[in-house]
């Protein structure tokens, strides 16, 4: 039988002790719990929308020309004076002659009694485009125009010439609005917003139309003239207040819902 004596326990306990020093034995490591991980419990589908008001920085003119004579010539030479008169009164404004055109002309037979075709003469309309690149020009314009000859107003159309920026301020804001009403909905019934797998823009019908009340709808990269709005397009005083462009866009987008960590 082998017998320990006091000095080698002594030189074992030493030994191990230096042992765990030099960390040649270490004690086992310590296991991190893992985090509670999100788990996906469904889908969440909002739409988001945002309207961006601003005031119109150009606006187009359009006023017709209309003439009537005996014979079709005499009518046609009439309305080209008459057109040349309002060109004239226009250019003297400082308009750019690139920013004055001739849109349309016609000559059609006006008739006494429709059924012996019995004409009586002849009318001829042209239609003159001005682009005004100043909006405070268009009351004096308008007016100066009609004293020279221009017989209708067919339309007074306002626009913005940084559209672009605007509709994708527009759309950010949008996709921003859409993303609150997700998380808002989700805490409400103790979920959380994970990430977005689908956003698309939706496309609705907008009014941009004229002041004239010739509207017509269309989808023009979706820009809506407010005329509804305080200060839309009145004659007061011989001026002009002009109304408000607004640049919308909406937004759909379908995201995961996921427990809450």
């Amino acid at each position: 039988m082998k017998i320990t004596t006091p000095g080698n326990s002594l030189l074992l306990v030493l030994t191990v002790g230096l042992l765990l020093w030099n960390g040649a034995i270490g004690f086992p490591p310590a296991i991190a719990e893992p985090a509670p991980e999100r788990t996906a419990a469904g889908s969440i589908s909002v739409s988001g929308s945002s309207a961006i008001r601003v005031q119109p920085d150009r606006v187009v003119l359009l006023l017709g020309v209309e003439s009537f004579a005996r014979t079709p010539s005499s009518a046609q030479n009439q309305n080209a004076r008459q057109s040349r008169a309002v060109i004239a009164a226009v250019r003297a404004l400082n308009i750019p002659e690139r920013d004055i055109a001739t849109a349309n002309f016609t000559i059609q037979p006006r008739y006494e009694n429709y059924s012996r075709n019995d004409i009586s003469g002849y009318g001829a309309n042209s239609t003159i485009g001005i682009t005004l690149r100043d909006v405070n020009q268009l009351g004096i314009v308008l007016v100066a125009a009609l004293e020279a000859g221009a017989t209708t107003v067919d339309g007074i159309d306002f626009s913005i010439t940084n559209l672009r920026e605007l509709r994708d301020q527009a759309r950010a804001q949008a996709v921003q609005a859409a993303l609150e009403k997700a998380s808002g909905m989700a805490s409400a019934a103790n979920m959380a917003v994970g990430s977005v797998n689908h956003i698309s823009e939706d496309w609705g019908r907008s009014y941009f139309g004229s002041w004239q009340g010739n509207r017509q709808w269309s989808n023009y990269q979706n820009v809506v003239q407010d005329l509804a709005a305080e200060g839309a397009i009145t004659l007061e005083d011989g001026s002009i207040s002009l109304g408000q462009i607004v640049v919308q866009a909406q937004v759909s987008l379908t995201a995961e819902l996921v427990t809450p960590k």
